[in-house]
């Protein structure tokens, strides 16, 4: 479950060696030249399953893969339904490969899963791209534990040099009372961001912001799909160079407590690339609540849907916006086009506002399906000897649009653009994708994004 401040890139992009092999390994894959042939209806019932049986899970607990599953005993099997709960349970992050197998031959019928762990405490090596910039190199350390007492629990202790510097402790429960599927999480961190505001920069230059974050999360998990938790926390914001606007606060020094409600709605297949499914997303965040004058928030709205075409064919849709309320929005409140979000074409432009509206299309065909490779190197532990790889083809568009409450969005404001991409899916939940976007004005660019996709 997400934390308010939670930061994508605090997650090591390279986990141990495997990634050195990326490149290497393509002739080790097998051919597939019979996913040619015809294959029978996957949504066929294959019977009725009396039993679920997992193995492999040493640490593991057995309730967190079946707390995962659509497939319980009494469930008619179905092949899709099969594919579906396999990249559900390899989207928990726990497992290098995930097998799932239905007997119709004996009595009774045995639903049997196979899962290969991965390792669960990493010495972390840090490097990756703020925002998926290459000039914005990171690099760090830390130590994660990625399934304390085999429950799904984080614990994560890092700290990252280079661009954007910043310490962080957090643990992460998923589920801290079973009976009551409740969750939480907590987290303490610092963070030395560069400005990101241009129009902030082009007033009196560039400087920093200096954040601290305390925050936690209960929650509670209705469904497979669905959960929703309240947040409360403080925030202390510093700027290096003060100027008015930057903090509400007058001498660059903002301090205030928050909370936030939010609601998730998850039925996605696979969560590093999803092909078919929906995600709804829901956030209300206030800052302040006049303490020092400081009183301003937002509500983000994210709406996904994945539908599937074919068996290899799915088209994707997404549509979000960010709107703020209340008093004085300081710059370090703005949102963006051209970090964390982004439309192609304009991938490296920066669009700046306080509220921000957009939208993505995505037709994407699967030329190799998510396969695990066995790799017979004695070197390699056992947790690094099974590789899992794919390869998409994307075509896009994506459009949007920022602004200040101080001015009315209007339609020919919007920009877009749109191309195509090859994309990688990787061990580790590891995505890049190489792409072309091309503008509305006709401007082209090469894309390198190794962001996760939507």
């Amino acid at each position: 479950m997400p934390f308010l401040h939670s930061d994508p890139d605090i997650l090591p992009l390279l986990r141990a060696s495997a990634l050195s092999l990326l490149i290497l390994l393509p002739a080790a894959l097998p051919s597939h030249a019979q996913d040619a042939l015809e294959q029978p209806d996957p949504d066929t019932p294959l019977g009725i399953a009396d039993s679920v049986i997992v193995f492999g899970n040493t640490k593991t607990k057995t309730y967190v893969i079946l707390d995962e599953m659509t497939l319980k005993c009494g469930s008619v099997v179905t092949r899709s339904a099969i594919e579906f709960d396999r990249n559900r349970i390899y989207s928990l992050g726990l497992f290098t490969h995930v097998d799932i197998l239905f007997d119709t031959l004996t009595t009774p019928r045995v639903l049997l899963v196979n899962v290969g762990e991965r390792w669960h405490i990493l010495p972390l090596l840090m490097f990756g791209f703020r925002d998926g910039d290459p000039k914005k190199v990171y690099f760090g350390g830390g130590v994660l534990h990625n399934n304390f007492q085999g429950k799904n629990q984080k614990l994560l202790a890092a700290l990252t040099l280079g661009y954007d510097p910043s310490v962080t402790v957090s643990y992460q429960d998923p589920l801290l009372n079973r009976n009551e599927r409740l969750y939480f999480a907590a987290s303490l961190s610092y963070s030395r961001i560069r400005n990101r505001s241009i129009l902030e920069a082009e007033k009196d230059g560039d400087f920093r912001e200096n954040h601290y974050n305390a925050e936690a999360t209960v929650g509670k998990r209705f469904t497979l799909y669905q959960w929703a938790g309240i947040t409360l926390g403080a925030s202390f914001v510093r700027v290096s160079a003060y100027a008015p606007g930057r903090t509400v606060t007058p001498g660059g020094k903002d301090a205030f407590p928050k909370a936030a409600v939010q609601y998730v709605l998850d039925s996605r297949d696979l969560g590093e690339y999803a092909m078919r499914g929906s995600y709804v997303g829901a956030l209300a965040l206030y800052n302040g609540f006049g303490i020092s004058g400081i009183s301003f928030g937002r509500l983000t709205v994210d709406l996904r849907t994945y539908i599937p075409l074919s068996s290899r064919l799915s088209l994707v849709g997404r549509g979000y916006t960010t709107l703020s309320a209340g008093s004085q929005v300081p710059s370090y409140g703005h949102v963006y086009f051209g970090y964390s979000d982004r439309i192609r074409g304009y991938y490296k432009t920066v669009f700046e506002g306080e509220n921000l509206i957009g939208g993505t299309a995505e037709l994407r065909f699967t030329l190799l399906q998510p396969r695990v490779v066995h790799v017979d190197v004695i070197t390699l532990p056992p947790e690094f000897s099974h590789l899992r790889f794919g390869l998409s083809l994307a075509l896009f568009t994506d459009t949007g649009l920022a602004w200040f409450r101080s001015g009315q969005p209007a339609l020919e404001d919007f920009v877009s653009g749109y191309g195509g991409s090859v994309d990688f899916l990787l061990p580790y939940s590891f995505v890049v994708r190489l792409g072309v976007g091309i503008s509305d004005l006709g401007q082209r660019q090469f894309i390198l994004d190794i962001r996760r996709p939507i």
